[in-house]
């Protein structure tokens, strides 16, 4: 818990007081909140205790490969309510393992609690959110795409011996009592986890990691999959989270060494002998957060629309080629953002309604085979009228016009042009949430759902020469936080 120095808070409460009672606007200079902890072998928030009530376990990760008869749970987390999923395949094993890592040894708590990782067959649609991951390797802002794992918590034994054959052929007497002598009891006050894919990025840095199988120098080279604490139904039984502050960010490491260890496992689905295959990844603590897109304050609102504000794809893929017999087809990741010249013209007002105009602006095209196009953009928004000093202001908005054309001597397309919005004869409706911080300043969460038309003719000598074309499709581009994507910030001594 936080510790307050009587002596130095008084002199500031009594100055607040002071401005209070005169009415002065001066300023006051907060003290600050200090950081969270973070399980990285240091006192992050100054009481004097390193990692003071966190779970540091790590784990290093093995391929299973085992597919088991499909079995149906119910999960929700942060991000999804309670959703069916299909587990069809055991695909990972979660060793606890203690890691040496910038001179700081993490020794396993608990190492009786190991997960096995149930891959999803066809999980639902997610719309992929932005987050802010901390822990001992880096600071960073990612985006989490696709459901990926279920993890349950799992006892583990070594053990060369076939047990389900064995079980499947002794009385229930006896195999109560090996099962007694030899199977590992299920971990208890454990979380389970939902992971979710990342969008790729590549990460270096080294790692000693020892478990029951090795004990060996790893490189760290790419962030993976971040697991939520998560709720879980089966059969009737419910698993609560355990603890919601914790969660594992998993990244790939170097080498993927052949182990072929045997080993028995047990957990709510049952007792199995498994195949510890080769080395994936290593999964560390990690803090999570949702960014918050600050705006400042602006007569009890903020602006919603300006030279910082930035969309990216969350719901799909821009259509760029559609494929046929002839064609290899081309889908793109889209930011729309400013540039240097970019010009925003606001009229209007948040009680009756606002307009905002937007010219060489730049739609940013990430290409599904490689390379970017960027297409400058014009357009016109649209807001519904909001209650300006209302703490949460909730209103519609529409793309009313968005047109954007790839500039000439592009070596894949002669043309490259996008027209969408409303007035344009395509639904573009959105939505915009501004809910205020304690600073006076605002959050905001918006997003347009897009239906687009791009037209296309390949360039003489490029891949689509003689070719030409349109499609049409709808997509959600949702704000992010202007830094959003960024590389992540390195901690000390990495």
């Amino acid at each position: 818990m936080k510790k307050i120095s009587v002596a130095l808070a008084s002199p500031l409460l009594v100055l607040a007081a002071f401005v209070a009672i005169l009415g002065i606007a001066v300023p006051v200079f907060a003290q600050g909140v200090p950081p969270a902890e973070i399980c990285n072998g240091k006192d992050d928030n100054g009481d004097g205790v390193v990692d003071e009530n966190l779970d540091c376990d790590h784990y290093l990760t093995y391929l299973l490969d085992k597919s088991i008869q499909p079995v149906t749970v119910t999960l929700s987390d942060q991000f999804i309510e309670p959703t069916d999923f299909t587990l069809t395949q055991i695909e990972r094993l979660l060793n606890p393992v203690r890691k040496l890592h910038a001179g700081l040894a993490f020794i396993p708590k608990r190492p009786d609690l190991h997960y096995l990782a149930y891959r999803f067959q066809d999980p639902p649609s997610f719309a992929p959110r932005p987050v802010l991951i901390e822990n001992q390797f880096e600071r960073r802002d990612i985006l989490i795409t696709n459901p990926r794992y279920l993890l349950t918590p799992t006892g583990k034994r070594k053990a060369g011996i076939p047990i389900e054959r064995l079980l499947s052929n002794l009385p229930p007497s006896a195999a109560d009592r090996l099962i007694a002598a030899i199977v590992p009891p299920i971990p208890q006050n454990a979380n389970h986890y939902l992971c979710y894919d990342v969008q790729p990025y590549d990460f270096v840095t080294g790692v000693s990691a020892r478990d029951q199988f090795q004990n060996r120098q790893f490189e760290v080279i790419r962030g993976k999959y971040l697991c939520n604490p998560t709720e879980k139904t089966h059969n009737g039984k419910v698993s609560e989270i355990v603890d919601r502050e914790n969660h594992l960010m998993c990244y790939e490491v170097l080498p993927h060494n052949q182990l072929n260890r045997k080993v028995i496992t047990h957990d709510q689905f049952g007792i199995r002998s498994q195949t510890a295959v080769r080395t994936e990844e290593i999964c560390l603590p990690t803090k999570k957060t949702h960014p918050t897109c600050e705006r400042p304050n602006e007569d009890g609102t903020a602006v919603v629309f300006d030279k910082d504000s930035k969309y990216q794809n969350t719901g799909g893929q821009f259509v760029v080629v559609e494929p046929t017999l002839a064609t290899v087809g081309q889908t793109a990741d889209g930011t729309l953002m400013s540039t240097p010249d970019t010009h925003v013209n606001r009229t209007g007002t948040p009680a009756t309604g606002e307009t905002y105009t937007f010219d060489t602006e730049m739609l940013q095209l990430s290409l599904s085979g490689g390379g970017v196009k960027t297409l400058m953009a014009q357009g016109e928004i649209h807001t519904a009228p909001r209650t300006p000093g209302d703490p949460v202001q909730s209103f519609d908005t529409d793309m009313t016009r968005l047109q954007g054309q790839l500039p000439p001597g592009d070596p894949d397309f002669d043309l490259l042009r996008i027209v969408a919005g409303t007035g344009n004869g395509m639904p573009s409706p959105g939505h915009t949430t501004l809910t205020q911080l304690p600073n006076g300043n605002w959050n905001i969460d918006s997003f347009f759902d897009i239906t687009y038309r791009i037209d296309f003719v390949g360039a003489p000598g490029g891949p689509y020469a003689g070719q030409s074309g349109s499609t049409t499709g709808t997509i959600r581009m949702q704000h992010v936080c202007p830094n959003q994507g960024t590389a992540g910030e390195l901690h000390d001594g990495q």
